[in-house]
C-alpha cells in the first residue's frame, strides 16, 4: 500500500470538513500493491502504516522496520500509535548498538507522552541506553525517578545497575544503598551471597572512616539490621585497629561478636580480638630474630645469625654454671617483605617476644618496621635503608650508614687534617649519589667548601675526563695562561710539526689547578684502584711523609712546592686488594669502616677471638654488628629485667657508650645507633687503624 497526498483542489474541502462542525473526518488517498487507489481517513492510514512497520519488525526485518517506523512518525506525528512507534524505534536502535539514538527515542517518548502506558518501561530503557552510551550521570536520576513504579523483578534489575554505576563513579555510599535494595529484592538462588561478597569488597576497599560512620547512621535511620550493618561494624573495628586505637577496636569487635554470632566474619573478628589481647602478652626472656636464611641473601643472614648467637651467649649457656641468657626465636624472612611481616606477627602473637633483631634487606626491614610500630614491639634493624628510624619510636637501627661515615670522614678531615676545601668524584649510581650528598651536607654543616664535584658512570674504565675537569685540564680555553702561550706558538712557529711539538710540550707543562685539600671518592675497591693512578697521571699528588718521595716528585715535575691532597673514601675501600692492585698510588689514603678485623680496640679483639674459636673463620662487619646488637639485648635482659615491651624500649633508648666490637654505641632520640667508627689508612702497603684518641661528640657517628 502507498499513500498519496490529496490534490490541492481536493484537500481544501477536506480541510473545511475538519474545521466545520458536522463535517466528515479528513481523508487521504492510498494505493495498494496492485496499484488500486482508494480514499481513507488519516487515522485509518496511520493505523495501516503502523501495522506494516510492526509486521516487518515481527518478521525480523529490523532495517525495514526501522525505516517504516521512522516514515510513520514523519507522516503521522500525532497518531495514536506515535508513542508505541517511538518505543519500537528505541528498542531497534538499542539492539543495533546505536545507544545515543535509542536514548533520543526513549527520551522523546517520556517527554511528549507522560501518560503513556510505556512511560515507565521507556524510562528504564532510557537509563539503560544512557548507561551504554557512557552517560551514567544522566542515567542514574532517570532510573531512580521510576524505581518505585517498577515491579519487583525490574526493581532488582535497576537496583543492580545503579549499585554498580555508583560504585564505578566512586560514590560508595550511594552504591551501598542500592546494593541493600538489591539484596532485599533479589529472588535469584545464590544471589544474596554474591551480593554480600560484593558489598564486603566495597566496604573494605571503598569506604573511609567517616563514610563507614555515615553509612551506619543512614541504615539505622531506615531501621535496617543485619546485612550490611554487620560489615560496617566489622570495618569500623578494623579501622580502629589499623590506626592503633586498640581500646576502641576491642570494643567494636566485642559489639560485633555479640550482635552477629552467626556471621561468617565472627571467626575473623575473634582472631583479631585475640591478637589485640595477645599483643600485650610478653615473655620477657624471649627475643625474636628475623633474618634472610634462605633465598638470595641467605649467606648474609647466616653470617648475621652466627654473630647474634655469639652475642646472646648461646655457646656460653651450654657451659655448666654459665648464667642463663635470653631465648632466641629465629624466623626466616627469605628477603621477602610480606614474609617478614608475617613472621613478625608470629613472633609477637604466638611467641610473645619482648623485642626483635633484624631484618637486614632494605624492603623487608622497612615493612617489618611499619608492622612493629603497629604492634608496639621494639625492633632493631640491621639494614642500611636510611628512613627506617623515621617510621616511629619502635623502629631502631644498628648498622653502618652513609651519613655516619660522612660525619666521621668530614670530622677527621676538618679537625685533624685542618682541611677546609673539598672535591668529590663519585659514581652515578645509588651508592655514589647518596654518599656524595651525605658528605656534601656534612661539609656544609661544618661550614667547609666543596670546590669541585664530578661524576662518572658506574661502568666507567677511563677516569681521565672527570679528573681533568676537576683540576682545570679539560676546558683549557678557560685558562688564560694556556690561551696566551697558544697564541705565542701560532705567531712564532710557522711549521705544523713545530706547532704540534710545542703544543704537546705546553700541555705537559700545564699544571693542574688543585684548589682543594681533600678528594672524596665514594666507591668500591675495583674503581678506586683505577682512579688513584689516573690522579697521579694528572699530577695530583697525595700527602706523604716520605721526604725521599717528595724530593723525587719535585725533581720530576720541576717544582719547588707541591700542592698535595688527602684521598678519602668509605667502607668500600676496606679490602686488601686496594693495596695489592694500586700499590704506591694509594699510600696515605684515608677511609673508614664500621669494623676492622686487625683493630687494637680491646672489645673488638675479644670479639674476633671468640668468633674464631667458635666458627673457625674471620668475622666481617655483618657478624660484628649482629653480635653487638645481641650483646645489647642480653645486657638489658641481664641487668634491667624489663617485664614488657615499653620497658624494653625505654632500656634501648638509655643505651649509652656500650662498648661493642664495632665501637662505643649509643642510641639517639631517633633510634639511630651512634658510634665511633674505625678510621683506616694505607701505610707501607698495609691497611692500618688510625689512632684518633678519645672520640669527641663531633667525631661520633
Amino acid at each position: 500500500m502507498s499513500l498519496k497526498r490529496v490534490p490541492t483542489w481536493l484537500a481544501m474541502p477536506l480541510l473545511a470538513g475538519i474545521l466545520l462542525p458536522g463535517c466528515p473526518p479528513a481523508t487521504v488517498i492510498i494505493t495498494d500493491e496492485h496499484g488500486a487507489s482508494k480514499q481513507v481517513t488519516v487515522a485509518e492510514a496511520a493505523r495501516m502504516a503502523f501495522t506494516e512497520a510492526r509486521h516487518a519488525a515481527e518478521a525480523g526485518k529490523k532495517k525495514e522496520a526501522t525505516e517504516k517506523y521512522a516514515a510513520f512518525l514523519s507522516r503521522f506525528p500525532d497518531a495514536d500509535q506515535a508513542d508505541e512507534a517511538l518505543f519500537a524505534l528505541g528498542g531497534l536502535s538499542f539492539d543495533a548498538g546505536r545507544y545515543e539514538k535509542a536514548a533520543d527515542y526513549f527520551g522523546k517518548l517520556i517527554a511528549d507522552y507522560p501518560t503513556s502506558k510505556r512511560y515507565v518501561r521507556s524510562a528504564v530503557q532510557l537509563g539503560l541506553a544512557l548507561m551504554k552510551a557512557g552517560r551514567a550521570g544522566e542515567a542514574r536520576p532517570t532510573l531512580q525517578s521510576v524505581f518505585d513504579r517498577l515491579d519487583r523483578r525490574k526493581q532488582a534489575e535497576v537496583a543492580g545497575m545503579l549499585a554498580e554505576s555508583y560504585s564505578s563513579a566512586g560514590a560508595p555510599l550511594e552504591a551501598l544503598r542500592w546494593f541493600c535494595e538489591l539484596f532485599r529484592l533479589t529472588e535469584v538462588p545464590g544471589a544474596k551471597e554474591a551480593i554480600r561478597e560484593r558489598v564486603r569488597t566495597l566496604v573494605d576497599g571503598g569506604l573511609n572512616f567517616a563514610q563507614v560512620r555515615e553509612a551506619r547512621e543512614i541504615l539505622a535511620q531506615k531501621e535496617i539490621k543485619g546485612f550490611p550493618v554487620d560489615l560496617l561494624q566489622f570495618k569500623l573495628a578494623k579501622i580502629f585497629y589499623h590506626i592503633l586505637d586498640f581500646q576502641r577496636a576491642r570494643e567494636a569487635l566485642g559489639t560485633f561478636v555479640a550482635a552477629y554470632p552467626e556471621s561468617a566474619l565472627t571467626g575473623e573478628a575473634g582472631r583479631l580480638l585475640k591478637q589485640i589481647i595477645d599483643r600485650k602478652r610478653v615473655n620477657p626472656d624471649t627475643i625474636g630474630v628475623l633474618l634472610p636464611l634462605s633465598g638470595e641473601y641467605r649467606e648474609y643472614g647466616k653470617r648475621a645469625l652466627q654473630g647474634i648467637q655469639l652475642g646472646a651467649g648461646i655457646f656460653e649457656q651450654a657451659q655448666k654454671g654459665a648464667p642463663s641468657g635470653p631465648t632466641l626465636i629465629i624466623r626466616d624472612t627469605a628477603g621477602d617483605p610480606d614474609k617478614a611481616v608475617e613472621q613478625l606477627e608470629d613472633l609477637v602473637f604466638n611467641e610473645h617476644v619482648v623485642g626483635v633483631i633484624g631484618p637486614m634487606v632494605a624492603k623487608e626491614a622497612y615493612a617489618a618496621a611499619v608492622k612493629a610500630e603497629e604492634l608496639e614491639v621494639p625492633i632493631v634493624s640491621l639494614s642500611i635503608r636510611k628512613d627506617i628510624t623515621k617510621v616511629g619510636k619502635y623502629a631502631l637501627r644498628n648498622f653502618l650508614t652513609l651519613q655516619a661515615q660522612a660525619k666521621t670522614l668530614v670530622s677527621y678531615a676538618m679537625e685533624k687534617l685542618r682541611a677546609k676545601r673539598f672535591a668529590i668524584l663519585y659514581p652515578n649510581d645509588w651508592y655514589g649519589v647518596e654518599f656524595a650528598n651525605a658528605f656534601w651536607d656534612e661539609v656544609d654543616r661544618r661550614q667547609g667548601e666543596v670546590r669541585a664535584a664530578e661524576r662518572y658512570e658506574p661502568d666507567e674504565k677511563n677516569f681521565a675526563s672527570p679528573i681533568k675537569k676537576m683540576v682545570g685540564r679539560f676546558y683549557l680555553q678557560a685558562r688564560w695562561e694556556f690561551t696566551r702561550e697558544k697564541i705565542k706558538i701560532r705567531s712564532r712557529i710557522k711549521s705544523s710539526l713545530g706547532r704540534k711539538r710545542a703544543m704537546e710540550k705546553l700541555l705537559k707543562s700545564l699544571r693542574p689547578v688543585v684548589d682543594f685539600d681533600v678528594l672524596f671518592v665514594p666507591d668500591y675497591v675495583d674503581k678506586v684502584v683505577m682512579i688513584a693512578p689516573a690522579l697521579a697521571f694528572e699530577d695530583v699528588i697525595l700527602h706523604t711523609d716520605s721526604h725521599w718521595h717528595l724530593d723525587r716528585l719535585k725533581k720530576s715535575l720541576g717544582r719547588d712546592k707541591l700542592d698535595m691532597i688527602y684521598l678519602l673514601g668509605g667502607n668500600g675501600w676496606n679490602n686488601p686488594k686496594v693495596v695489592e692492585w694500586a700499590e704506591r698510588y694509594v699510600q696515605g689514603a684515608i677511609f673508614c669502616d664500621g669494623f676492622f678485623l686487625e683493630s687494637s680496640r680491646p672489645t673488638t679483639r675479644l670479639f674476633v677471638g671468640k668468633f674464631k674459636a667458635n666458627f673457625d673463620r674471620d668475622p666481617s662487619m655483618v657478624e660484628a654488628q649482629a653480635y653487638d646488637t645481641a650483646m645489647i639485648f642480653k645486657s638489658i635482659f641481664m641487668r634491667r629485667h624489663p617485664q614488657d615491651r615499653e620497658q624494653f624500649l625505654q632500656a634501648l633508648g638509655q643505651v649509652k657508650e656500650f662498648d661493642g666490637a664495632t665501637g662505643r654505641i649509643s642510641f639517639d632520640s631517633s633510634g639511630e645507633a651512634q658510634k665511633n667508627l674505625f678510621l683506616l689508612t694505607i701505610e707501607k702497603d698495609t691497611i692500618k687503624e688510625i689512632d684518633t684518641g678519645p672520640a669527641s661528640d663531633e667525631g661520633k657517628s
